[in-house]
Order: C-alpha cells, then structure tokens, then sequence
C-alpha cells in the first residue's frame, strides 16, 4: 500500500470525474440551477486539474522520510568516529 495517492493518479481520477460531470451536463437545460452548479462543479475540477499539472511539491509524507533517513546517517556517522 503506497504513502499517498501520486499526483498522476489524482490528476487521471479529476479527468475521469471531469469527463462523467460533462456528460450530465450535456444533457441538462442552459440555464437551470442543475446545469449552472454542474457547470461550476467542472470548472473546479478543471482547475484542480491545472493546479495538480503545474505542482512540483513533494508529498509531506516523503519529506518526512528523507529527513528521518538524512537524520539516521548523520547520527550514524557522528557515531562511527568514536
């Protein structure tokens, strides 16, 4: 089981999301409540999309465990000079 779900696998569950919302949308009527708030649910998804493609961040989880690791052999090495 992986830390975190990775940012390609959310960006191709958004485009799925993204892709079932549209096609309700295409069957509703211009104009009514329904179609404006799916239409405003799809333009949130597409922007989460476009925030997720241009992201470069690193998971908090990983981070975490690059400083444990980085801690561990620095202790390690501090100690091995003794």
């Amino acid at each position: 089981m992986s830390w975190a779900i990775s940012r390609d696998e959310q960006i191709a569950a958004l485009y799925q999301r993204l892709q079932h919302r549209s096609a309700i949308l295409a069957g509703l009527t211009p104009g009514t409540p329904s179609h404006t708030g799916i239409q405003a649910e799809c333009d949130a998804i597409h922007a989460e999309i476009r925030r997720l493609e241009t992201s470069r961040s690193i998971s908090p989880k990983a981070l975490l465990l690059v400083v444990g690791i980085t801690a561990l052999l620095l202790w390690s090495l501090l100690t091995s000079g003794r």
